[in-house]
This record gives C-alpha cells, sequence and structure tokens, in this order.
C-alpha cells in the first residue's frame, strides 16, 4: 500500500487511536510504550477528549490530542509534536499538572488521585540521550528510588530510531516503525509480520480513501502548515527589524566615538599651541580635570 498521508497528522492519529471503534489498537500501543512485550496490564480504556475541529477560528491549530483513563484509573495523554519549540519541558509538564489536577472533584481526597503518564512522539531530536524511547519518573537523585509512581513521561523520538529487519522488531518498534513513515516495503512487512499492524495498515486505508476524513485531514495539513508559516515569517521579520536596529545603534555608536575622538584630538592640539585650558575646556565641552590629563599624556608622547 503506498504511503499516502502524513501518519505524525494530529488528526490522523486521533483517528486511528482516538476512536471507540479502534480502541484495541490504542490499547494494545498503550501496553507497548508502558510496558514493552511483558504481558499486558491495560485491559480497557475510556475516552475523555472530545472532537475538535482542526482549525481555530483565531488561525491557531487546535490541539487534537488523545486523553483516555484505563480500566484501573491511570490517566494517559498521547500528544504528538511536529516542531521544536521553546520551553518544551515546561509546556508538557503543564500539560500532564493539568491532567493530574483535573481528577479532584469537590469533597475528595487525595487518595481519589490515580496515575497519570504523558507519551509524547516527537518528529525531531528533542533529549540528549542516544535512545528513540525515554521514560521519566520522579527518583531520589542518589539511591534513585521513585518517590511516587503518579508521574510518568514518555518520549519517542522517531528521527532516532532506525532498523534493519521489521520481523525483528519488538510491539513498540513496529508501532515507532510505522509512525516514523516508514516506506512501502516496511509497511507491508509490518502488515504481515503483526495482526495488530495489519488492522492499523488496513485503518489507514479506509481514512484515505474517505473523502471527508481526507478533506478534514487536508485542513489540518494547511491549517498547521499555515501557522508555521506565519510564526517563521514573524521571526524573521522580528530577527530582521532587531538586525536593522542594531545597525542603527552601532553606527550611532560609532559616530558618537567618532566625533568624541576629534574632539580630543582637537583639545590636544589647541594645548600645544598654548591656548589655556579653561578656554579650550569651554570650546570642546572637555573638562579641566580630563584635559589636564591630556596634556600630561600628550607630554609624555602617548596617543591621546
Amino acid at each position: 500500500m503506498p504511503t499516502t498521508i502524513n501518519r505524525l497528522n494530529d488528526f490522523y492519529v486521533k483517528y486511528l487511536l482516538g476512536s471507540e471503534k479502534r480502541k484495541h489498537l490504542t490499547i494494545h500501543f498503550l501496553n507497548a510504550v508502558l510496558y514493552g512485550d511483558d504481558a499486558p496490564q491495560i485491559a480497557d480504556v475510556f475516552f475523555l477528549d472530545k472532537d475538535l475541529d482542526p482549525e481555530r477560528a483565531d488561525g491557531k491549530p487546535a490541539k487534537l490530542d488523545i486523553l483516555a483513563k484505563t480500566d484501573q484509573g491511570m490517566l494517559i495523554n498521547v500528544e504528538v509534536q511536529v516542531r521544536r519549540q521553546a520551553h518544551l519541558a515546561e509546556r508538557f509538564l503543564f500539560y500532564w499538572a493539568e491532567m493530574y489536577g483535573s481528577q479532584m472533584k469537590r469533597g475528595d481526597g487525595y487518595n481519589a488521585l490515580k496515575p497519570s503518564v504523558s507519551i509524547i512522539l516527537t518528529e525531531f531530536d528533542h533529549l540528549p540521550e542516544a535512545s528513540w524511547h525515554n521514560a521519566y519518573s520522579i527518583c531520589n537523585d542518589v539511591s534513585r528510588r521513585r518517590l511516587t509512581d503518579h508521574f510518568a513521561m514518555h518520549f519517542i523520538e522517531l528521527k532516532k530510531f532506525t532498523y534493519s529487519d521489521v520481523k525483528a522488531l519488538h510491539r513498540l518498534g513496529r508501532w515507532t516503525a510505522y509512525f516514523s513513515n516508514c516506506g512501502d516495503r516496511e509497511t507491508e512487512e509490518l502488515a504481515m509480520s503483526d495482526p495488530v499492524m495489519k488492522e492499523v495498515v488496513q485503518a489507514e486505508t479506509a481514512f484515505t480513501e474517505d473523502e471527508i476524513m481526507r478533506r478534514k485531514y487536508s485542513q489540518r495539513e494547511k491549517a498547521v502548515r499555515d501557522y508555521i508559516s506565519a510564526m517563521d515569517e514573524a521571526k524573521h521579520e522580528g530577527l530582521q527589524e532587531g538586525f536593522e536596529k542594531g545597525m542603527e545603534r552601532g553606527i550611532e555608536r560609532g559616530m558618537e566615538k567618532g566625533i568624541q575622538r576629534g574632539i580630543v584630538q582637537m583639545a590636544v592640539k589647541m594645548l600645544e599651541n598654548g591656548i589655556d585650558r579653561h578656554t579650550v575646556a569651554a570650546i570642546t565641552g572637555l573638562s579641566e580635570q580630563e584635559l589636564a590629563a591630556l596634556k600630561t599624556a600628550a607630554a609624555g608622547g602617548c596617543d591621546a
């Protein structure tokens, strides 16, 4: 099957992993991220987020992610990040905090809180680690003892992911190969090597053949492109303006230094010609102390 879509388009990710119809795929993906090839621990999920339009009225693309609760009460947020931005760690932490805090209702005790997990797929290198899957938790700096199992943040950096044999990949590796927009041959091999991935590929085919879905997908792609273009243009204009202001300020400072140097040289000449310091100070604006220092320097043969 030819790859005709961007699998990291978050509208498509939400179609694939955020639907009641295909939630068995979501369960498989979440178990792969959290537990690898170990026995699955998530048996069911309930979607908590609502569908959003691909583009908001203000022109900024709406954030399309997946928020689900497992049968054990764990909250999991899945987000796709295709563009590097400033303060990403703080942003992800803020979203996690919102998710975690949203569990508390009036009258609840802290025992009502359940573990909350963020899963972030990035299309760029973000972390210093060489590995493509990194999980963060809250641990003691020395003993490495985990403070709580209520916080976890998983990063899957697709640019770091490499493989030579699709059939040799583990469960999460197959999902990662798929989301890394692998080629047609690798996609066919994925479908042949795993019945779950075969369903994923079939879902993609159904998506591409649905005119309404394709239109929403295209709207999302356009919204993201336009937003990125607008941000890049604003950044370029800001840099250009800063450069021009810097040039202007540099010229001004250069002129100021040149004028000041000319005044100093004129003052030295006047002093050498026997004009008294009081008169020179009145003409040049230099203080008599400055003129005294200039006269001493000139007498010693120093360049003013």
